[in-house]
C-alpha cells in the first residue's frame, strides 16, 4: 500500500483503467464508495466472492485517514484487491487498475 504525503499528488499508475468514478462524500463514507465500485466491476461480487475486501484494506482506516478538518483534501492511497489496484483520493477519486 502507498500513500502520497500531504500535499502530493497522485501520480499515475501503469496498468489499465478498469473503472473510475468520483464519490460524493458529503453522502457517502469513501470506505462504501469503494465497495460499490468494486461491485460495479463485471464479475465481482463484493458479498458473496472468495475475497474478502478487509484483508487487503481495514475500510475505517480509509475513513479515518481521509477525515479532513480544512477545505481542501489532499492524499492519496493504493491497495491491491485480487487482481485490481485501486486508487482513492481524499476528495473522493477511485480508479481501479488491472
Amino acid at each position: 500500500m502507498s500513500h502520497a504525503g500531504k500535499g502530493d499528488s497522485c501520480t499515475a499508475m501503469d496498468g489499465t483503467v478498469v473503472y473510475q468514478t468520483t464519490a460524493n462524500l458529503d453522502e457517502t463514507e469513501l470506505s462504501t464508495a469503494v465497495l460499490m465500485s468494486l461491485e460495479s466491476l463485471p464479475g465481482y461480487d463484493v458479498e458473496n466472492g472468495d475475497t474478502v475486501v478487509f484483508d487487503s484494506i481495514d475500510l475505517d482506516a480509509l475513513d479515518e485517514l481521509f477525515t479532513t478538518t480544512t477545505d481542501t483534501p489532499r492524499g492519496c492511497v493504493t491497495f491491491p484487491v485480487d487482481e485490481y489496484q485501486l486508487t482513492v483520493t481524499a476528495s473522493g477519486e477511485i480508479t481501479i487498475r488491472t
